[in-house]
């Protein structure tokens, strides 16, 4: 047995209400960087799921066929925030939203073709499309599990697995009644329990600058700058290193990250904040860099 219908669909509301405010309240986090297009993607999708499930509710035990299209048009919507996130590069950062909208409108053909075409047939996903769905579960828990950001990806990814279960390979049925409330409910708890950046007190602002960083664009973008960073330090034989944890001491002809560096050499300094103000120009605004460095980069 399932919830009444009006108090599923009064939870699927209270839930989806308490995200979309959260995200509301955390938009000031985003605003000086390029995940503002995944910022308005995670609104829409929460707001697309929570309507889906509240009129399922409202719909009593045995919706009609609309249910199911719509489902799977909402719950499509739930990987775009990530995917936007793997674009979040200037300059491509806003074309990249079309490239997203269009993955999006591919991954919800069938429902469009069951609710337009198939209407009252059993809405089919192919075998392509069924394991692919698999492969986006994860890429959400794989970019951030090691950042501060990790309870909110395995929370995400758990309630999309609840959701597509009968279209998932390996599973292919339902799990219990209104598993797709549970769902919403698990990537409702995933934005509350996503943490604002905030890298605590660190040796260095540059520390701070790179935890914050790597919390927000997770594992995929943080490799590359981590990279970058050491082929500079590598080619100018600097006794340092970026790890990810931060800067640390390391001898220039055999480098094994040491302890944390409290100050960087003056003549270091000047290279090294150049380095990555051109860098992080590509994801940041200036100003976003120099409130977290406490000095003006220009």
């Amino acid at each position: 047995m399932g919830l009444p219908a009006p108090f599923a669909a009064v939870v699927a509301i209270c839930a989806g209400g308490l995200a979309v405010l959260a995200l509301v309240i955390r938009r000031g986090a985003v605003s000086q960087t390029t995940l503002v297009p995944a910022w308005w993607w995670a609104v829409a999708a929460t707001l697309a799921w929570t309507a889906t499930e509240a009129a399922a509710g409202l719909a009593g035990p045995r919706p009609g066929s609309w249910v199911a299209p719509l489902r799977l048009a909402a719950l499509a919507l739930s990987f775009c925030p990530v995917l936007a996130v793997l674009g979040a590069k200037r300059p491509q950062h806003a074309a990249w939203s079309f490239v997203v909208a269009a993955f999006w409108g591919i991954l919800a053909l069938p429902a469009a073709e069951t609710f337009f075409l198939q209407r009252g047939q059993r809405l089919e996903m192919g075998d392509a499309r069924s394991w692919f769905l698999w492969i986006l579960i994860i890429v959400g828990p794989v970019n951030y599990l090691p950042t501060r950001q990790w309870p909110a990806a395995l929370l995400l990814a758990a309630g999309q697995v609840l959701a597509l279960s009968q279209y998932l390979p390996l599973i292919h049925q339902s799990l219990f009644a209104q598993q797709h409330l549970a769902g919403l409910v698990l990537a409702c708890l995933a934005v509350l329990a996503a943490r604002p950046p905030q890298a605590g007190r660190q040796s260095n602002p540059y520390d701070r600058l790179w935890l914050e960083f790597r919390d927000m664009l997770g594992l995929f973008w943080s490799l590359r700058l981590q990279e970058r960073v050491n082929s500079v330090a590598h080619t100018n034989h600097w006794p340092l290193e970026l790890t990810w944890s931060g800067l640390r001491s390391c001898a220039p002809a055999e480098c094994s990250p040491g302890e944390p560096i409290d100050h960087i050499d003056p003549a270091i300094e000047p290279i090294l904040r150049t380095t990555i103000k051109g860098l992080l120009r590509r994801f940041v605004s200036g100003r976003w860099i120099a409130d977290r460095l406490g000095t003006d980069i220009d």
